[in-house]
């Protein structure tokens, strides 16, 4: 076997719109990191399972090939897939059967350990790789994507995590909420990255905010739809975009400061594609630190469905034996 600087671990994850690989050396050096966005059709607002099963299949294609080409020169040694959208019982997703079998194959060709773990925990671990928290054995950690806005209390003893949800929306998601604004507004889907530049560019100072429906660190969001579906006409995408912005980070807001204090808490890490967004961060931090609270947000490219996490927590396990 070559030196371990050649050795690596490869990671895969194929959630609802987003297909994965990724790959360290075993001194957790970033070898590759790529993705491929599933491609959804202009006016939808998602795809169904079975779309996306069939775009993951067709992926696995251009995944061997950057196998092929990119890591010729490196030994697989291990491999970790996610197999469902969280560490619980019935947790079931049918996308993620493809990154799991595809995974489960390759570690067959190379005669290496499988390991499989969850979606949620790929998405934890890729943020702790890009921050630094105080106590990485106990924390808050906020999953903003398409389709979940959560709150969990992270207890992590060696490499096993305990995750409870302990806050987050009770109906529709951050992301669907700004997926379905920007739809109509006529936007490409996904439209994060629309919304927030039209929130970032609007300089018009928001007179008076939406309501909102937020109980003990739950929130209740269909309301807040309704109410610029209302306001849509009256005014321009730029200062549309900003006021549901603002509003999503009110809500995550009142949220947080209730479960940081039940819970007694001041360390919050944010990840999933709703957190990349540069309004959302620079609002809801301010907000949290004149509560004393600090937030650690992710990197674009760690915050968006990837697989890092899946190939350091491969690469944990592996050292576990």
């Amino acid at each position: 076997m070559e030196h371990k600087k050649s050795n690596i671990i490869l990671g895969f994850d194929t959630s609802c719109y987003t297909t994965s690989i990724a790959a360290i050396s075993l001194d957790k050096d970033i070898i590759l990191n790529e993705k491929i966005i599933l491609k959804v059709k202009k006016d939808c607002k998602g795809l169904r399972q079975s779309e996306a099963v069939f775009q993951h299949v067709n992926n696995m294609g251009e995944i061997s090939e950057i196998i092929n080409s990119k890591l010729k020169n490196y030994n697989v040694v291990g491999v970790c897939a996610s197999s469902k959208p969280r560490p619980v019982d019935n947790s079931y997703m049918p996308v993620f059967s493809v990154g799991y079998n595809f995974g489960k194959l390759i570690s067959t060709i190379n005669n290496c350990p499988f390991y499989e773990t969850s979606h949620q925990e790929n998405h934890i671990e890729a943020s702790l790789f890009d921050n630094n928290l105080n106590n990485q054995n106990r924390f808050l950690a906020v999953h903003m994507s398409g389709g979940t806005t959560e709150i969990l209390l992270v207890e992590k003893t060696k490499n096993e995590y305990n995750i409870e949800i302990v806050g987050g929306s009770l109906d529709v998601s951050f992301g669907q909420l700004i997926d379905r604004l920007g739809v109509n507004l006529n936007y490409n889907f996904p439209c994060g990255k629309y919304i927030d530049e039209n929130a970032l560019k609007c300089e018009k100072k928001i007179e008076q905010g939406l309501k909102t429906s937020v109980k003990e660190g739950y929130m209740n969001l269909s309301g807040i739809e309704n109410q610029i579906n209302k306001i849509i006409n009256d005014y321009d995408s730029e200062y549309i975009s900003k006021i549901l912005l603002d509003t999503l980070v009110r809500c995550m807001y009142k949220s947080l400061i209730f479960v940081c204090e039940k819970y007694n808490i001041n360390e919050v890490l944010f990840g999933g594609g709703v957190s990349a967004s540069k309004y959302i961060n620079k609002e809801l931090s301010n907000k949290l630190k004149n509560k004393k609270i600090k937030s650690y947000f992710t990197k674009p490219q760690y915050a968006t469905d990837n697989s890092l996490g899946c190939a350091i927590i491969g690469l944990n396990k592996m050292n576990d034996f």
